[in-house]
């Protein structure tokens, strides 16, 4: 093996390849290697223990390293390798963020487009997927997203960005409903005439007396200050009058989709 770049090089590759670890893996394996160094008189080499072990390397690493160097050499190489792999690792994660905040400024701007007075020909999955992004954190981890999207519907005639307010409120209510835990399903489709949007959760579903009443102003389900009852009331009017659509609910227990339908084409009066 070569000196100098080429060997850094080299070790940061292998280190590439490693799997990743558990926390309970890499603190035993940061314990290994620091005991390993402090047996041999690295300076500091508890130090350099979570950054090796973040890279990848083990006992065994370090023992082919050693055998590859002079022993003169050994400190000064792995602080070297030591560098390069938080430096790369620095990189990596610089170019995650980038990566996240794009896709995140990309969502937000089709998220909040400016209607004009005239539609615009839209893919309603463009809307649904740049709502879920900005609703991530709402989200949680405890619920599952599963998108089921027709990717032969055509385009549409819409508002977009009024449409995406209807996708928020309705994913905000599935949301609710599961509490934190759950499914939460976006599906498409076609539906005769219309294009037909489903949002699903496994909550508990309403109850009878209330379901008539979903879509009136002012009521909500929610508790006092989580919610101002106007949030289906919205979405039934962006759908009905202003798109000429319609909205409905299934309220089924574990099975509560809100479903959205909206015409292939251009009413007469837009």
């Amino acid at each position: 093996m070569t000196g100098g770049a080429g060997y850094v090089e080299y070790w940061i590759e292998r280190a590439a390849k490693a799997p990743e670890l558990s926390p309970l893996q890499a603190s035993d394996r940061e314990d290994e290697l620091g005991d390993w160094m402090d047996e041999r008189g690295i300076a500091a080499g508890w130090d350099l223990a979570p950054v090796l072990a973040a890279g990848g390397l083990d006992v065994d690493c370090l023992d082919e390293i050693a055998r590859s160097l002079a022993p003169g050499l050994l400190d000064q190489a792995l602080r070297w390798i030591g560098y390069a792999l938080e430096t790369e690792q620095l990189m990596t994660d610089i170019e995650d963020a980038g990566n996240r905040i794009s896709s995140l400024v990309a969502a937000a701007r089709q998220y909040s487009q400016l209607d004009r007075a005239s539609y615009q020909w839209i893919d309603v999955h463009d809307g649904l997927n740049s709502t879920l992004v900005m609703l991530t954190h709402k989200i949680g981890d405890g619920i599952r997203v599963v998108k089921d999207f027709d990717r032969t519907l055509p385009r549409i005639p819409a508002h977009p960005g009024e449409l995406n307010q209807v996708w928020t409120n309705l994913i905000d209510n599935a949301v609710h409903a599961m509490n934190g835990s759950g499914t939460l399903t976006l599906h498409t489709g076609r539906d005769a005439d219309r294009v037909l949007v489903e949002i699903g959760d496994t909550g508990p579903g309403i109850p009878p007396e209330l379901r008539r009443r979903v879509f009136e102003p002012f009521f909500t389900t929610k508790p006092v200050g989580e919610g101002t009852g106007l949030g289906l009331d919205i979405a039934y009017r962006v759908v009905v009058n202003r798109h000429g659509g319609d909205i409905s609910v299934v309220p089924n227990p574990g099975d509560t989709r809100f479903q959205v339908r909206l015409p292939l084409s251009e009413p007469a009066s837009h």
